[in-house]
C-alpha cells in the first residue's frame, strides 16, 4: 500500500468543509482505499492522508488528486504547504 500525505494551513473550520466536498470524487478514483482528514482548528494546520492499493494507483491518481486537493483547499480558504508520497511499510490496528 502507498500513501499521499498533504499539509495545509488556513481556516480550520472552513477547511473541514472543503475536505468534505471532495470525498465522493476522491473515493471514485481507481486504486483508492481510504483517507484521513485532520485539522487543528486553533492553529489552522491540517493534513490529509490518502491510502492507495499500490504504487501504480498513487502515481496514476496524481493529476486528479492535485485537482481535488486544490479544490478542497481553495474552498476551505487554505494553502497547500506540501504533498509527498510514501510506501506504507507497517500497519498496526484492530479489526
Amino acid at each position: 500500500m502507498f500513501a499521499r500525505v498533504s499539509t495545509y494551513r488556513g481556516d480550520g473550520n472552513r477547511l473541514m468543509d472543503g475536505f468534505a466536498e471532495i470525498t465522493e470524487p476522491l473515493a471514485a478514483i481507481d486504486g483508492f482505499s481510504h483517507a484521513y482528514f485532520m485539522v487543528d482548528r486553533d492553529s489552522g494546520k491540517a493534513m490529509s492522508i490518502t491510502i492507495w492499493e499500490n504504487e501504480q494507483a498513487v502515481l496514476d491518481s496524481v493529476a486528479k488528486a492535485d485537482e481535488l486537493r486544490q479544490r478542497g483547499a481553495s474552498s476551505g480558504g487554505a494553502e497547500i504547504e506540501s504533498v509527498e508520497h510514501y510506501e506504507i511499510g507497517i500497519t498496526v490496528g484492530k479489526d
